[in-house]
């Protein structure tokens, strides 16, 4: 059983000493499970930035995971897989009529400031494409203003019946072309945009459940964790304040800058697959637990898949261009991984090689919009969540809270 050293605990308590002091974030934390059981969790910071009165950041408060959300929907949707009411090669086309008009925005990613040219998509997306994000789906048919905001389709007032209000995301996120915009045809490349939400939105059709409620019922009380889609008074007081990363470096509170997606006290009518999660980081760490648990062969209560389908979760399914394009994405955040192999299988990012002193080949990873990001390791049978929340994304300090806890953990972990 491996197990972290009495020193990696204490190094990972400096850490969030050190960030602390040096003002790096504003609230945070790190939690750390082997395939076992939970190894650390910690925090650092104030639940509102620069006011006491907030309280501190502790392993219980609540973040906003954003499109740390897509690895739920992907499991949600494996689920009906393996359940028999999804098909990896069923069209999208069959549950959502919307997807028969299709158009392929020629040379957007190639400079998104320039109108791209606008043809007839070949081919439609399959349940596996949006699981690996094939399908063409993407955030950029229009850019958001400011830059650092979210897309219409995440940000827009949700009324009417549930159908009526994912009816209307649906349309939004066409930005005004004649069909839903893609970046390429269906399942040639990686593309990311609403392929979760999308799958999130079929899963409602199939089921006749919301997402929030199908995720409730067959993942989250399941494992015994308390993530949701949902928040509640309660949850809302453990809720990190959202901040912002000036110009100049230093952290403010994010306040009305840009419109977020919709949430408590008013009606959520569509659960976004894509975004709409919040967690506590041990409970999403516990989450990653239950995988490898899963994936080890290990005995597991209530396990929500079977051994064989969260094996696929670490198995590559993107064309290598796709990988290629998914590698030159991943740049900004992390150069490191982007140029060490890259791929995605049907729920996570994918390394394809081993990180030295770090996650082995084959581990899968991602990080949400507001600051917050895990990677499993399979062959270690470890998984780290670290989170902040703040914007723009990509946030440097919260990207290096990651990468020095993943140096911290490997340096020090041992066989029990």
């Amino acid at each position: 059983m491996v197990k972290l050293s009495v020193a990696g605990k204490k190094a990972l308590d400096d850490l969030i000493t050190r960030f602390q002091a040096e003002k790096k974030l504003g609230g945070f934390g790190i939690a750390v499970t082997s395939v076992d059981q939970e190894l650390y969790a910690s925090a650092g910071g104030l639940r509102v930035h620069d006011d006491p009165t907030g309280g501190p950041v502790t392993p219980d408060s609540i973040y906003w995971m954003c499109s740390m959300t897509k690895l739920i929907a992907a499991l949600a949707g494996l689920i009906l897989v393996e359940q028999g009411k999804l098909n990896l090669d069923d069209p999208v086309t069959k549950y959502l009529p919307q997807f028969k008009e299709l158009v392929v925005l020629e040379g957007l990613m190639i400079d998104p400031t320039k109108p791209p040219t606008p043809r007839p998509a070949v081919g439609v997306p399959t349940i596996l494409h949006l699981l690996s994000h094939s399908s063409g789906s993407t955030y950029f048919a229009k850019l958001p203003e400011p830059i650092y905001g979210l897309m219409k389709g995440y940000t827009f007032e949700q009324t009417g019946s549930r159908r009526q209000a994912q009816d209307q995301f649906l349309e939004l996120i066409k930005e005004g072309y004649s069909g839903i915009p893609l970046t390429a045809d269906p399942g040639t490349s990686y593309s990311y945009g609403f392929s979760s939400d999308i799958l999130g939105i079929i899963i409602e059709r199939v089921t006749g459940q919301s997402l929030a409620d199908f995720c409730e019922q067959y993942i989250f009380k399941p494992i015994g964790i308390q993530t949701t889609f949902r928040l509640t008074p309660e949850l809302i007081a453990r809720l990190i304040e959202l901040t912002f990363r000036n110009e100049d470096g230093s952290i403010s509170l994010l306040g009305d800058r840009i419109p977020l997606i919709q949430r408590y006290p008013k009606d959520v009518l569509v659960d976004l697959g894509g975004i709409g999660a919040y967690s506590s980081l041990p409970d999403y760490a516990a989450l990653l637990r239950h995988l490898l648990r899963i994936e080890a062969g290990k005995d597991v209560p209530n396990p929500i898949l079977k051994q064989e389908t969260v094996k696929t979760l670490f198995q590559p399914q993107l064309t290598a261009a796709g990988a290629a394009v998914l590698a030159a994405s991943v740049v900004g955040w992390d150069p490191i991984i982007a140029g060490n192999g890259l791929n995605w299988s049907t729920g996570l990012a994918i390394t394809t090689n081993d990180l030295p002193g770090k996650r082995k080949a084959n581990s899968g990873f991602w990080g949400g919009w507001a600051g917050t990001l895990f990677f499993i390791d399979p062959t270690t049978g470890i998984a780290i969540v670290t989170g902040t929340q703040i914007i723009p994304t990509s946030d440097k300090g919260a990207i290096e809270l990651l990468d020095k806890a993943e140096e911290i953990v490997y340096a020090n972990l041992e066989e029990d």
